[in-house]
Protein backbone atom coordinates (compact mmCIF):
# COMPACT_ATOMS: atom_id res chain seq x y z
CA UNK A 1 0.00 0.00 0.00
CA UNK A 2 1.24 3.46 -0.89
CA UNK A 3 1.51 6.56 1.17
CA UNK A 4 -1.71 7.99 2.58
CA UNK A 5 -2.91 11.26 1.12
CA UNK A 6 -5.16 13.45 3.26
CA UNK A 7 -7.84 15.74 1.84
CA UNK A 8 -9.51 18.50 3.81
CA UNK A 9 -13.16 19.35 3.09
CA UNK A 10 -12.41 22.35 0.88
CA UNK A 11 -9.86 20.51 -1.29
CA UNK A 12 -12.17 17.47 -1.58
CA UNK A 13 -15.02 19.62 -2.81
CA UNK A 14 -12.71 21.39 -5.23
CA UNK A 15 -11.65 18.20 -7.02
CA UNK A 16 -15.18 16.77 -6.96
CA UNK A 17 -16.54 19.91 -8.67
CA UNK A 18 -14.24 19.97 -11.73
CA UNK A 19 -17.30 19.65 -13.97
CA UNK A 20 -18.62 22.96 -12.61
CA UNK A 21 -15.44 24.74 -13.72
CA UNK A 22 -14.57 22.98 -16.98
CA UNK A 23 -17.00 21.94 -19.71
CA UNK A 24 -17.22 18.15 -20.16
CA UNK A 25 -14.87 17.56 -17.20
CA UNK A 26 -15.47 14.89 -14.62
CA UNK A 27 -15.01 15.34 -10.90
CA UNK A 28 -12.36 13.36 -9.06
CA UNK A 29 -13.23 11.43 -5.92
CA UNK A 30 -10.65 11.70 -3.12
CA UNK A 31 -10.67 7.90 -2.77
CA UNK A 32 -9.43 7.59 -6.33
CA UNK A 33 -6.33 9.53 -5.37
CA UNK A 34 -5.44 6.91 -2.77
CA UNK A 35 -5.64 4.30 -5.53
CA UNK A 36 -3.15 6.46 -7.45
CA UNK A 37 -0.81 6.40 -4.45
CA UNK A 38 -1.19 2.60 -4.26
CA UNK A 39 -0.32 2.08 -7.95
CA UNK A 40 2.79 -0.09 -8.27
CA UNK A 41 3.77 2.01 -11.32
CA UNK A 42 3.28 5.36 -9.53
CA UNK A 43 5.37 8.19 -10.93
CA UNK A 44 6.36 10.64 -8.18
CA UNK A 45 7.87 14.04 -8.93
CA UNK A 46 9.05 15.43 -5.60
CA UNK A 47 9.17 18.33 -5.84
CA UNK A 48 7.13 18.94 -8.97
CA UNK A 49 9.35 21.04 -11.28
CA UNK A 50 6.25 23.00 -12.31
CA UNK A 51 5.32 23.95 -8.74
CA UNK A 52 6.19 27.38 -7.38
CA UNK A 53 5.45 26.26 -3.81
CA UNK A 54 7.41 23.01 -3.83
CA UNK A 55 4.37 20.73 -4.08
CA UNK A 56 4.70 17.18 -5.36
CA UNK A 57 3.10 15.61 -8.44
CA UNK A 58 2.00 11.97 -8.42
CA UNK A 59 0.78 10.23 -11.56
CA UNK A 60 -0.83 6.82 -11.33
CA UNK A 61 -3.76 4.62 -12.23
CA UNK A 62 -7.04 4.64 -10.34
CA UNK A 63 -8.98 1.43 -10.89
CA UNK A 64 -12.26 3.03 -9.79
CA UNK A 65 -11.81 6.00 -12.13
CA UNK A 66 -10.70 3.68 -14.92
CA UNK A 67 -7.89 6.00 -15.89
CA UNK A 68 -4.59 7.59 -14.98
CA UNK A 69 -4.92 10.54 -12.58
CA UNK A 70 -2.55 13.37 -11.61
CA UNK A 71 -2.48 14.28 -7.91
CA UNK A 72 -0.87 17.45 -6.55
CA UNK A 73 -0.02 17.42 -2.85
CA UNK A 74 2.25 19.08 -0.34
CA UNK A 75 4.19 17.59 2.55
CA UNK A 76 3.76 19.17 5.95
CA UNK A 77 6.62 19.45 8.41
CA UNK A 78 5.87 15.93 9.69
CA UNK A 79 6.12 14.54 6.15
CA UNK A 80 2.37 13.85 5.77
CA UNK A 81 0.85 14.39 2.32
CA UNK A 82 -2.10 16.77 1.90
CA UNK A 83 -4.01 16.87 -1.37
CA UNK A 84 -4.29 20.16 -3.23
CA UNK A 85 -5.67 19.22 -6.64
CA UNK A 86 -6.26 16.24 -8.95
CA UNK A 87 -7.35 15.72 -12.55
CA UNK A 88 -7.39 13.05 -15.27
CA UNK A 89 -3.94 12.68 -16.83
CA UNK A 90 -3.59 13.84 -20.43
CA UNK A 91 -0.79 15.03 -22.67
CA UNK A 92 2.67 15.13 -21.15
CA UNK A 93 1.56 13.68 -17.79
CA UNK A 94 -0.05 10.66 -19.44
CA UNK A 95 2.98 10.16 -21.69
CA UNK A 96 5.35 10.28 -18.69
CA UNK A 97 3.28 7.63 -16.92
CA UNK A 98 3.09 5.41 -19.99
CA UNK A 99 6.85 5.68 -20.56
CA UNK A 100 7.42 4.70 -16.95
CA UNK A 101 5.35 1.54 -17.52
CA UNK A 102 7.72 0.50 -20.30
CA UNK A 103 11.14 -0.01 -18.75
CA UNK A 104 12.49 -1.50 -21.94
CA UNK A 105 12.58 -5.04 -20.56
CA UNK A 106 10.59 -7.97 -21.81
CA UNK A 107 8.08 -9.43 -19.35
Amino acid sequence: MGEEIQWDTEASEYIRSRGDRYPDADGIEPGWTQEVMDDADLLALEPDPKSRMGASRFIGRSRSAGRVVVVIAYRDLDGDLHGINAWPATGADLTLYQQGDDDGQDD
